[in-house]
């Protein structure tokens, strides 16, 4: 969240314009863009790899309900997460 990425520009003595500009300059991406990415990494690994239900990924991804994180996944892979999930086991 940009409340965390405040606290990690204060860390580094810049404010968190400054920063965000110089994660984008070397990542490429914004640093909310960037968590977003490493988000969707873990949740479609954790699909993949394991039998936890969509509400506990949701939750231990900090989301407040599954259905942010169902929005969410949908907006970026354009599967729901049950359907991401049986898409694996065709």
């Amino acid at each position: 969240s940009e409340l965390v990425m405040t606290e990690i520009a204060e860390k580094f003595n810049m404010s968190y314009s400054s920063f965000r500009h110089i994660f984008k300059k070397y990542t490429g991406l914004s640093p909310h863009q960037y968590v977003s990415d490493l988000r969707i990494h873990d949740a479609k690994a954790w699909l993949q790899s394991t039998d936890r239900s969509i509400k506990e990924i949701a939750f231990s991804l900090g989301f407040e309900c599954p259905e942010n994180f169902a929005t969410f996944f949908k907006k970026a892979t354009g599967l729901t997460p049950s359907q991401f999930r049986k898409g694996l086991s065709k």
